[in-house]
């Protein structure tokens, strides 16, 4: 409660006695922590792990999967990479080869950009997730 009021108005949540600081600081570090856990459950799940996945494209894809899922909820971002994979799925099996080829992120990227705009809380939203006041 106390990072939604910071979010909110951060002068009435010092007005009313409460240090942000250590409130943002411990969300910062349990978001590390969980990154962290990821990345090496990835590992030990591949027992490889290369350069590429530090590519602005990885990034790009998982930035994708929160945004789809939804921002605003925990369950979201499960959502998303769930939503994701299968819309790629999807659209690598319409795709013919000759025809697309491995061109079917053309098609990928106007759909999610219209999720964006017609599902402003993601799919976590559409499934009864919290409500924007």
């Amino acid at each position: 409660m106390v990072l939604r009021a910071g979010k909110s108005n951060e002068a009435r949540s010092h007005a009313i006695g409460f240090s942000l600081y250590p409130y943002r600081l411990l969300a910062f570090v349990i978001a590390g922590a969980m990154c962290g856990l990821a990345g090496a459950l990835y590992a030990n799940h591949t027992s490889y792990i290369t350069p590429g996945l530090m590519s602005w494209q990885q990034s790009g894809e998982l930035m994708f999967m929160v945004i789809l899922g939804g921002i605003a909820s925990t369950a979201g971002p499960v959502l998303g990479a769930f939503g994701l994979i299968l819309i790629e799925e999807v659209l690598k099996s319409w795709t013919h080869p000759s025809f697309v080829g491995e061109h079917w992120q053309a098609i990928l990227g106007p759909l999610l950009v219209l999720s964006v705009i017609f599902f402003k809380r993601g799919l976590a939203g559409i499934f009864g997730g919290p409500k924007e006041k």
